[in-house]
């Protein structure tokens, strides 16, 4: 059973430009054009002339998933530690200020086992002092990490388009879901795409029953589960107290046993506020068995306090 923390709400910027630079080569700037609710989108890459060689200049920007790689004209491909030292400049739209996010380190993420989750230590860069400031809060383990995501994600939680790119933290719901497994860009051996588990698992961990408002606070125990495997139910979680809270889908909940939090939704309130939960509210109107035969599929499932 792990110690998972309400999802923390992101920097947001509404995104028009952005450029990359980096102190340890030329001026190597990257031009993405695109517009969302992100830290960092990015659809289509427009050219640029710059002095410095043409076989240094960025032809290309992609997220392979969760590592930049940054093509050059002469066919060098730079990601991972090669980009330490860059900077990000994230142009707003309209007459929304640029945001500068400097690239401090990267790491392989150490807990995911099939290599390819790379973790960044993004830097917020004030405009006026050039002071750097930590651009995510710190996860469980104390430790500031993000990474960039294929796609575009609300501040619910909610993905509202697979074109461009967004910047995410690991504190939050979107980056823990990742580094818990459910990568939203892959597909497994057995045809399995994984990116509804990645949805199922935001609303899992902000106790999103509705599908449109996190209801979890900080420091809560949960013991969540699935039904492909990736995370399997802690057999020590009844000892600790843990009760079965609900089955989830990437819509929601299917059914819920008890809230999480009861100060800031009660199964009542839930009654009202999610019609389509009617008879699916109480400990004898929400098991682990009965949310498996509750038409959404349930993809997952947890225990509370």
């Amino acid at each position: 059973m792990g110690n998972i923390d309400v999802m923390s709400r992101p920097r947001i910027w509404m995104c028009a430009d952005a450029t990359v630079t980096t102190s340890r080569r030329r001026s190597q700037s990257l031009l993405i054009r695109g517009i969302g609710l992100a830290a960092l989108i990015a659809a289509n890459l427009l050219p640029r002339t710059y002095a410095e060689p043409p076989a240094s200049r960025i032809a290309s920007i992609d997220v392979e998933g969760t590592d930049f790689r940054v093509g050059l004209v002469s066919g060098q491909v730079l990601a991972g530690a090669e980009l330490v030292g860059a900077t990000l400049t994230l142009a707003g739209s309209r007459d929304a200020a640029t945001q500068q996010v400097f690239i401090e380190s990267v790491k392989p993420d150490p807990m995911d086992a099939d290599h390819e989750v790379v973790l960044y230590h993004f830097l917020a860069v004030d405009p006026a002092t050039r002071q750097k400031e930590e651009l995510c809060g710190p996860n469980a383990d104390g430790e500031r990490w993000g990474f960039p995501m294929r796609g575009q994600w609300d501040a619910e939680g909610r993905r509202i388009s697979e074109s461009g790119y967004t910047l995410t933290c690991s504190d939050g719901a979107q980056g823990k879901c990742v580094r818990f497994g459910y990568k939203p860009w892959k597909t497994l051996a057995n045809g399995t795409r994984l990116e509804a588990y990645h949805q199922t698992c935001t609303r899992l961990v902000t106790a999103d029953y509705c599908g449109n408002r996190r209801t979890t606070r900080d420091g809560m125990l949960i013991d969540l589960y699935d039904t492909i495997g990736i995370l399997q139910p802690d057999p020590k979680s009844a000892a600790a107290g843990a009760r079965f809270e609900a089955a989830w889908s990437p819509a929601g909940a299917l059914c819920v046993a008890h809230t999480r939090v009861p100060e800031n939704v009660t199964l009542e309130q839930l009654a009202e506020q999610c019609p389509r939960l009617a008879g699916h509210l109480g400990e004898d109107a929400c098991t682990e068995e009965i949310g498996a035969h509750i038409p959404g599929p349930a993809l997952m499932y947890n225990r509370s306090r």
